[in-house]
């Protein structure tokens, strides 16, 4: 009996052997991770134009949390000027007279000391001998020296000045009606139909002597005008109102 049941677990092994496989196949493959889908690969239409690709490189190198970018705002336009004031001068010889002497000497506060430090400095290095002895006479000397040569010098320059007017335009030396219009924003100077108008941004200074204002602007341009044509009241609300429109800072980055 041994010998017949042998062929049959031979057989049923066999069977066995063919059916494993097929078993393992149809087992559910429930402990195996499900299969990720490919993302789909987001693609931009590159910029037509200028306008698209300003946008575009804008819109790469803000941040994450920078805020787009406000509206312009559109700027107010400037209210048109209105007169403040207006003055009418006789301006001849001798205005421009006092003006290139005051421009010379006066309009720098350290014009004047300049005169009187420079001869006794020179005269007083002058008066001394090898030695070091001091003779006053020789200081004397030297002071009058120099003060005559830098008073040649400054009287030199001024007539100088005027000789070149009078040579190349001698109609400005003749008495002419000179109008200045001090607006809001700017000054305009009518004189012989001509018409100038410069804004206030280009104005230096502003000084006031005895007998007249002058302001000076940064193109080397100057206006004058005698005190004497503006009422004493008008001047008094004049006064503040051009000298807060000078800029000294301008005077300053010049020199």
């Amino acid at each position: 009996m041994t010998e017949e049941r042998a062929p049959e677990r031979a057989e049923e092994a066999a069977e066995e052997t063919k059916a494993g496989p097929a078993a393992e196949e149809t087992e559910p493959e429930e402990n195996l991770p499900e299969e990720e889908e490919p993302e789909e690969e987001i693609t931009e239409e590159a910029p037509d134009n200028d306008e698209d690709i300003d946008a575009y490189i804008r819109a790469l190198t803000r941040g994450p949390e920078e805020p787009a970018e406000a509206p312009a705002v559109l700027q107010k336009e400037k209210e048109p000027e209105r007169e403040m004031f207006r003055v009418t001068s006789q301006i001849g010889e001798d205005d421009y007279k006092a003006f290139i002497w005051y421009s010379t000497l006066l309009r720098r506060k350290w014009v004047i000391p300049l005169f009187v430090l420079v001869p006794l400095a020179t005269s007083f290095f002058l008066s001394f001998d090898g030695q070091g002895n001091f003779f006053s006479g020789n200081f004397i000397l030297s002071l009058v020296i120099v003060f005559v040569a830098m008073t040649a010098i400054v009287v030199f320059r001024c007539v100088r000045w005027i000789s070149k007017i009078r040579k190349n335009t001698p109609q400005r030396l003749l008495l002419t009606d000179t109008t200045i219009i001090f607006m809001t924003e700017s000054a305009v100077n009518i004189r012989e139909g001509n018409r100038a108008k410069v804004g206030y941004e280009h104005m230096m200074e502003v000084h006031e002597t005895k007998k007249r204002f002058i302001m000076y602007f940064d193109n080397g341009k100057s206006m004058v005008f005698r005190k004497e044509d503006m009422p004493e009241d008008v001047q008094n609300e004049f006064r503040p109102f051009i000298r807060s429109k000078a800029h000294p800072k301008k005077l300053l980055a010049r020199k």
